[in-house]
């Protein structure tokens, strides 16, 4: 989170400190564009793979922005026990690195991918 010191006796940084709430809180609405989010995970995937948990290979197929404030992400992979926390949050960084996510809460899903139906 953003940090400002500020005086209220004096007015110290008082703008400042109004500058950021307002660019907080304009983070907290910002939708992106699924192809971006895309890119952005493939890049963190290519950069650092997935660690092997319990056998499992995690597999993220692709990635969409389910809501805002917070913003939540839905990360569609092939097996969700596969999803290492330290890996979670690696990918929670990226995405603040990424999107300017700064100061404010990202929730992070993993789903299995829908089963295709047989015709």
């Amino acid at each position: 989170a953003p940090i400002v010191f500020a005086s209220a006796k004096t007015g110290y940084h008082v703008q400042s400190l109004l500058d950021t709430v307002l660019n907080v809180t304009d983070m907290r609405y910002l939708r992106v564009p699924t192809a971006r989010l895309n890119e952005v995970v493939q890049d963190a995937v290519r950069r650092h793979n997935p660690t092997v948990v319990r056998s499992k290979i995690l597999k993220i197929y692709y990635a969409t922005q389910a809501q805002v404030n917070p913003p939540t992400f839905v990360f569609f992979v092939n097996d969700t026990q596969a999803v290492h926390f330290t890996y979670e949050r690696y990918l929670e960084n990226k995405l603040r690195e990424a999107f300017s996510f700064k100061g404010t809460a990202i929730r992070l899903f993993f789903k299995p991918r829908p089963k295709k139906e047989l015709k």
